[in-house]
């Protein structure tokens, strides 16, 4: 088998400030190609997912969430928000990133099994822009 023959194409649709970002970047940060990049990206959150997997649910982490919104979606505000006080926040606090579009960060010391609960339903709630998170072992 060639290469050519065990790689596969996979497209995926983004807006056109994100497209501009990718190019961008990847100049920036010195990739041959966007394709290259986007699996470096893919390796990087698949990594994270394996160490979230990884750790005992009864383990006590300190995860660090953020999460992007718009706060003229309503719908999706109000899911987030029940999310959010059903679970075992911290700490949190809102910036404003522009007219729109709100920036949170939560910090949660829980047992894992409930920090993976939380991050589950998060993405889950449809119309979040963004959600990343950082875990800290105890």
């Amino acid at each position: 088998m060639t290469l050519k023959e065990i790689r596969e194409t996979i497209t995926f649709s983004c807006d056109p400030r994100f497209k501009k970002l990718l190019s961008t970047k990847k100049q920036e940060f010195g990739y041959q190609t966007k394709s290259q990049m986007i699996r470096d990206a893919l390796k990087y959150f698949f990594d994270s997912e394996k160490m979230l997997e990884k750790i005992s649910d009864t383990d006590m982490i300190v995860t660090l969430i953020s999460v992007i919104y718009n706060h003229h979606d309503s719908t999706t505000l109000e899911e987030y928000l029940r999310v959010q006080h059903q679970s075992n926040v911290t700490f949190s606090s809102h910036f404003h990133l522009s007219s729109g579009d709100c920036i949170e960060i939560l910090m949660i010391n829980d047992q894992a099994k409930n920090v993976k609960k939380l991050i589950q339903e998060l993405r889950g709630i449809n119309g979040l822009k963004n959600i990343s998170f950082k875990l800290n072992l105890i």
